[in-house]
């Protein structure tokens, strides 16, 4: 699948290519850090993408570091689509803590693919260059697993994030998705968490948030499927996500510890049996002498009465 180029990013890529990526006037002239050699992964998208299903709030989770983006804290984004695109409403905080919104549109690409898919999107913002959108693996409810790439002259600009539908998402979840880049040849270790939590703005709310969000899933995906709560009138609070995760690590220590117990205990039973055995083998030898050598007493005196009848 090839992916997206624009005057914006061939400009830099260029002087890039004349400069050199790692050459002080690169870094005197502004060149983007994020630039790399090499040409854009060769992405599987996600089968059957439906953009109606994945309408709602996300929150990012991680991200391959972009410093032309605004927001870097308490990231969220709202998509509704509107049977022909998806409208994205984008808000958080600045390194500097202040507040932003940002607005874009995302239409599915039609240009630069064989067949348009849905799960391929160009993102177009105000101010910034247009940029593939594509959906590599999500649930819909839970996570989801995005790249995005431009290249030009041999150089690489390339992004991907870990959204979730919660601030917080369990560790094999997000692993989840690192599994799906690293088999495109991505590093995930590019990535980097992006704060959320106490310190946002969205926080006191939080719970009345996701309340909404889980009414919206139920009606986009149906009551058979699970929700972020136990029950349709409970709520998932900011410190119940985050125990649900401590919880799930801990249980994985339980179970761990708990086979290693069931082995030491199967290998105990094991040496008692056998001690228990050479046990009864021992007190059986001697059982088996007294008992042989008190019927040979026995019968002897036996022999001895008999003999002494007949000799009367």
């Amino acid at each position: 699948m090839a992916c997206r180029t624009n005057t914006w990013l061939a400009m830099w890529m260029l002087l890039a290519v004349v400069l050199s990526a790692t050459s002080p006037a690169s870094a005197l002239l502004g060149i983007p850090d994020f630039l790399e050699l090499g040409d854009c992964a060769k992405v599987v998208l996600k089968e059957n993408f439906d953009p109606v299903k994945y309408s709602g709030l996300w929150f990012d989770i991680e991200s391959v570091p972009n410093q032309y983006q605004h927001t870097k804290k308490c990231v969220t984004q709202n998509y509704t689509w509107t049977g022909e695109y998806m409208n994205v409403g984008t808000r958080g905080l600045t390194d500097e803590d202040e507040k932003v919104r940002q607005g874009a549109v995302m239409h599915v690409e039609e240009y630069d693919v064989e067949k348009p898919d849905p799960a391929y999107m160009t993102v177009d913002a105000s101010g910034v260059p247009a940029a593939p959108y594509q959906i590599i693996a999500t649930d819909y409810r839970t996570y989801s697993c995005v790249y995005s790439c431009l290249e030009y002259f041999g150089f690489r600009a390339e992004f991907a994030w870990v959204f979730g539908r919660t601030p917080t998402l369990p560790p094999n979840t997000i692993a989840k998705c690192h599994k799906k880049f690293t088999g495109m040849g991505v590093d995930p270790k590019k990535m980097f968490p992006i704060v959320q939590g106490e310190v946002c703005p969205y926080y006191e709310k939080l719970d009345e948030i996701l309340a909404t969000s889980e009414r919206q899933l139920l009606t986009l995906l149906g009551p058979d499927v699970p929700t972020t709560s136990t029950t349709t009138t409970s709520t998932v609070t900011p410190k119940l996500a985050h125990e649900e995760v401590l919880l799930e690590n801990i249980e994985e220590t339980v179970r761990l510890e708990e086979k290693i117990v069931k082995e030491i205990e199967t290998k105990v039973e094991a040496n008692q049996e056998v001690n228990r055995v050479a046990v009864e083998e021992k007190e059986g030898d001697v059982d088996y002498s007294a008992g042989l050598q008190s019927s040979s007493s026995c019968l002897l005196l036996s022999l001895l009465f008999i003999a002494v009848l007949i000799l009367h």
